[in-house]
């Protein structure tokens, strides 16, 4: 059913194998001395960091347990407890997560299944149980969905580990279950909170009591990702109970949580969930809406839903027609598409991983690219960077300006495993050693800048390095997970055959076929109140402003064609309801710098005489590599504790061993300017991807954004090339359809065209072309009318903009 989509370990061929580099090691020493040569990569070598990071695991993990346990979570640097407020219930910041449950206990349990410690796993199923012998019969008003993700996603997984004879911490008949009844028990209380006339859960609820101490501020707004994501945890607890009931539930949120977006098929990222009144309406790829994204994709692969693979496909090629840049998802306005924030969160890092999962292996190495950048620039990922700022510029040419905060409003770093995560589903798909240094930076910055008296806290302030005093649970359960994943090739998730996905915590899940069976022959659903629930959702449904039909209140509808070019320093709208309009805007400038200037680095590179196939394609092949540096100069603004750091993909040890001289070459920074036009017509968008890289279109439904570069001879084009005057001998600049060109020829000079690079956010290669069929592109005479109007056409068949072919946009 999903044959487009692939598994992360065979999405693509092994392009090298790593583990061939010859191993330097001293005979006279024992096996468990072997010793290496770094960033060789043999088998030795990643022996010894999946050693550190499970040394590095169970150092912070032991330290919980003598000075943090039973409370939520210990302070790496005072050595004592983090507790949830306990004086102010309404303090959300602490409480959301801090549930008095002793979250780092549980969620940092699968850790020890994926290392394989089954005496230390088969331990903490004891300390949990001992622990909560009335479930969770706790006085906390907590977030739903951080508690789903932490609390009952941690238990359903370790659940799986335990009673899984294939698994090697495997319990048998001495675990009875019991983390699994927890599970449940949790799930229930937590259940109430879809009890909305929408159907939509309110963000927060209290474990014991549900709404009576809960203040309308706290449950009147919630985010996209939240309303939809439970669907993941939930729908496993159904398979495992044959409880339908919190599948059903959850599912029919996540189907009215998609019902909110607009007719550009963007979701924004915050709601009334008792009304569905949009708060904000800013969509992207980062916080507040991300799991949407993750679980949708997921949840469809896991739960073979063609209806989730559904709304995964057109979610996300909306965010690639309106959303994606070059280097990053920007944040757009839901209704319009235009930018709408200047900014970039850290939990957007997430994204290639996610890309990688759905094969989209391209892209996402341009994507994690962005994170590697920030990486190397702060020391970590701030919460916030501002890709573009004034007061930036300031600050780079050595102004007294102090305040790097300009750059990064949001300054902190906890040590978030979403760059960890993409890195280690990118280095699965790609084999490429290139992603093995980023861990061993990752590993190195945990041991030395990272790791305190009593465990691991980040940066407080990336832009002074003061460190935080705080471990999250996620550092336990995410980033030191997939930090040991990333170097333990033998590690059992890697060879299985269950359809194993991991959760947004990163708590592998997955479902055999004998549970599956089991569910779908023995499902049932009892629970009266739920029933009357759902069955008063769909009848409101009905004629209401949430039928998939009829979603006029997010938004007008854009069913005309627009045209319109954008700039890479846009503004954001003031007006968030403003709809484009169907005028020129001001021409986008990628770069006029000098043609010759290479961004490549000098640096001395191995042995000439290598292999071809012993290097790191990324180092060898990707010739953009620099391309972010130069592009974002006025933005990476290195804070003083990062003065001497050397970037991660230049470390000499690295570089000379992995980086090939008859290939390493950076691609020179374009002279050419860009510019962008966009259509809006009626029905989808349906295109054909043929194997030279080229695009063919039967319609122009939906949303249509064309990058287009405006090419002359002699200057350097966005693939890197010197544009040959040859290219400009023949254009041919009369219309086929209309005289409009004839008497303006004089006006344009025969050495500027266009070509067209980008369509939707995909990449046209060199010597692509975008080909309509124009016996089945137009519906009616009057679009054909319309068309021709914005566009001529030569005797080439070439489209051409104000009389300027566009020499690979092409009618046939």
């Amino acid at each position: 059913m999903f044959h487009i989509l692939l598994y992360f370990w065979a999405i693509l061929p092994i392009s090298l194998w790593v583990w061939a580099s010859q191993e330097h090691f001293n005979t006279n020493i024992n096996d468990e001395q072997l010793r290496f040569e770094k960033y060789s990569f043999n088998r030795f070598e990643l022996k010894h960091y999946r050693g550190k990071v499970k040394d590095l695991f169970h150092f912070a993990h032991d330290n919980y347990l003598h000075k943090g346990y039973p409370y939520d979570e210990l302070r790496p640097i005072a050595c004592i407890p983090k507790t949830r407020n306990f004086e102010d219930p309404d303090d959300e910041i602490t409480n959301d997560v801090l549930g008095n449950f002793s979250v780092t206990l549980v969620d940092s349990l699968t850790t020890l299944a994926v290392m394989n410690d089954r005496p230390k796993f088969a331990e903490m199923i004891k300390l949990i149980e001992d622990t909560f012998p009335n479930k969770f019969d706790i006085d906390s008003t907590v977030q739903v969905f951080e508690t789903t993700i932490r609390i009952v996603g941690g238990l359903i997984s370790a659940h799986l580990y335990a009673t899984d004879p294939s698994k090697k911490v495997y319990l048998g008949e001495e675990y009875k279950g019991s983390l699994l009844q927890l599970a449940k028990d949790m799930a229930d209380r937590l259940l109430p909170s879809y009890l909305t006339l929408t159907g939509l859960p309110v963000p927060r609820i209290n474990l014991r009591t549900k709404f009576d101490p809960i203040t309308i501020e706290l449950v009147s707004e919630n985010n996209a990702a939240a309303m939809a994501s439970p669907i993941f945890e939930f729908t496993m607890l159904s398979y495992l109970t044959l409880d339908s009931k919190y599948a059903d539930v959850t599912r029919y949120a996540m189907n009215k949580t998609w019902a909110l977006r607009s007719d550009l098929q963007l979701l924004s990222m915050s709601f009334d969930p008792q009304t569905g009144q949009c708060y904000s309406q800013i969509s992207g790829v980062g916080a507040s809406i991300d799991s949407f994204y993750e679980y949708a994709l997921k949840s469809a692969l896991l739960f073979n839903d063609e209806g989730l693979l559904k709304i995964w496909q057109d979610a996300y090629n909306a965010l690639n027609t309106n959303s994606r840049a070059d280097w990053f998802y920007t944040n757009v306005q839901s209704t319009t598409g235009q930018l709408q924030t200047l900014w970039i969160d850290s939990l957007s890092a997430f994204f290639p991983g996610l890309q990688v999962l759905a094969g989209d292996v391209e892209d996402a190495i341009l994507k994690h690219m962005m994170a590697l950048k920030l990486w190397n620039t702060f020391g970590g990922l701030p919460e916030r960077w501002e890709f573009q700022n004034m007061a930036a510029f300031e600050v780079s040419r050595g102004s007294n300006i102090n305040d790097l905060r300009s750059l990064v409003p949001l300054e902190w770093y906890p040590l978030r495993p979403e760059f960890v995560e993409s890195t280690y589903f990118l280095y699965r798909a790609t084999r490429d050693p290139f992603y093995l240094n980023v861990g061993v930076t990752i590993l190195e910055s945990i041991e030395t800048k990272f790791k305190h008296k009593c465990g691991f806290g980040g940066f407080q302030d990336v832009t002074t390095g003061e460190p935080q005093d705080r471990m999250e649970t996620f550092i336990l359960s995410e980033t030191l997970k997939y930090l040991y994943l990333l170097f333990d090739v033998d590690n059992e998730l890697h060879h299985t055959r269950d359809n194993v996905l991991f959760s947004t915590e990163a708590h592998p899940m997955w479902l055999t076929p004998e549970v599956i069976n089991n569910y779908e022959h023995n499902k049932y659903f009892n629970d009266t109140v739920y029933k009357r629930h759902l069955k008063a959702c769909h009848k409101r449904d009905r004629g209401s402003a949430f039928n998939e039909n009829k979603r006029s209140f997010v938004g007008g509808k854009l069913r005309r064609f627009a045209k319109s070019l954008f700039t890479t320093d846009q503004k954001p709208k003031e007006d968030v309801n403003q709809h484009p309009k169907p005028e020129f805007k001001k021409e986008l400038t990628i770069d006029t710098s000098s043609v010759h200037e290479q961004m490549c680095f000098s640096m001395p590179v191995g042995n000439k005489d290598k292999p071809e196939w012993l290097h790191s394609h990324i180092l060898s092949h990707f010739d953009r590599l620099f391309e972010i540096d130069r592009r974002y100069n006025s933005s990476l603004i290195r804070p003083e504790h990062m003065k001497n750091e050397v970037p991660m993909e230049i470390k000499r040890g690295f570089y000379e061993k992995w980086a090939h001289d008859k290939f390493s070459h950076s691609r020179p920074m374009p002279s050419t300017e860009s510019l962008e036009i966009v259509l809006d017509l009626p029905g989808e968008c349906q295109l054909l991807r043929l194997p030279d890289g080229s695009i063919h279109r039967n319609t122009l439904g939906g949303r249509t954004k064309i990058r287009l570069e405006q090419i002359e001879p002699g200057k350097m084009d966005v693939y890197g090339r010197i544009l040959n005057p040859e290219l400009f001998i023949s254009a041919r600049r009369k219309d086929l359809f209309k005289s409009t060109c004839d008497k303006a020829d004089k006006l344009y000079t025969p050495t500027l065209l266009y070509r067209a690079t980008v369509l939707n956010g995909i990449y046209l290669p060199v010597g692509a072309n975008l080909t309509i069929n124009q016996k089945t592109v137009f519906k009616t005479q009057s679009e054909e009318n319309t068309f021709r109007n914005l566009f001529g056409q030569n005797s080439y068949n070439q489209l051409m903009l104000d009389c300027i072919p566009i020499i690979n946009l092409l009618m046939q």
